[in-house]
């Protein structure tokens, strides 16, 4: 169920924050540079809040999220874990209800890697993102339309863009880590770092096209796989 994978994730990011330095909260976030640590951490809090309360107009946007990080400034780490604890079970069960958009998993899962690869961590376990990875590469390479063409191959499965096999399509087939892959989608991953995939055929039509919020140059750290 969704609200399982949610309640997966929250307790994989405690986990992860646990014990870290006071230095570390400050740390500018490379996927989010104008936030740090702890903003990121207080975002994630500011949303479960949001969703217990069904205050999800203008869901994720920028004054949706700074609004939350703002209202969280004068707290500490401790009252931000204790807070989102506090708001698991309504989120868990508006998700469950489906009174709350879906993507508030996605933003979470996104999130945690954007945490683990601000604190140099190890990727987070395969069934934490894998199956939220699954779903946003069919959704991305279903909408693809045109002549250009795009066959992804990733974690096993093989993705085709619907116009594949149309007369004069130009296909462009990509071999990718599903981890790097779905960091690229998420607009995570630098157009350098996405052209270094494994390709065939043309590529710089899918390093600006994929990428769910746009493209970014500014390259990203890659985590280590997990111990």
């Amino acid at each position: 169920m969704v609200a399982d994978v949610y309640r997966s994730g929250h307790a994989r990011v405690v986990a992860l924050l646990e014990g870290v330095p006071d230095d570390q909260w400050v740390r500018s976030v490379p996927a989010c540079p104008d936030w740090t640590v702890r903003d990121l951490l207080a975002h994630l809090v500011g949303t479960a809040a949001d969703v217990a309360a069904r205050r999800t107009a203008g869901f994720a946007g920028p004054d949706w999220t700074a609004a939350q990080v703002r209202a969280r400034a004068g707290l500490d780490v401790p009252a931000l874990l204790a807070e989102w604890e506090t708001h698991l079970a309504a989120t868990a069960e508006a998700l469950d209800e489906r009174r709350v958009p879906a993507a508030v998993v996605g933003d979470l899962t996104v999130h945690e890697g954007d945490l683990v690869e601000a604190l140099g961590a190890p990727r987070p376990p395969w069934d934490g993102w894998a199956p939220t990875a699954s779903v946003l590469v069919r959704q991305v390479v279903k909408g693809i339309r045109g002549p250009q063409t795009l066959v992804v191959r990733a974690g096993g499965t093989e993705w085709r863009s619907p116009e594949d096999t149309a007369e004069g399509a130009v296909r462009s087939v990509l071999r990718v880590d599903l981890y790097e892959l779905y960091r690229g989608l998420s607009s995570r991953r630098s157009r350098a770092q996405m052209r270094g995939w494994d390709w065939e055929g043309p590529t710089d039509p899918w390093v600006d096209g994929l990428p769910v919020h746009g493209p970014r140059d500014d390259e990203q750290p890659v985590p280590p796989p997990p111990v």
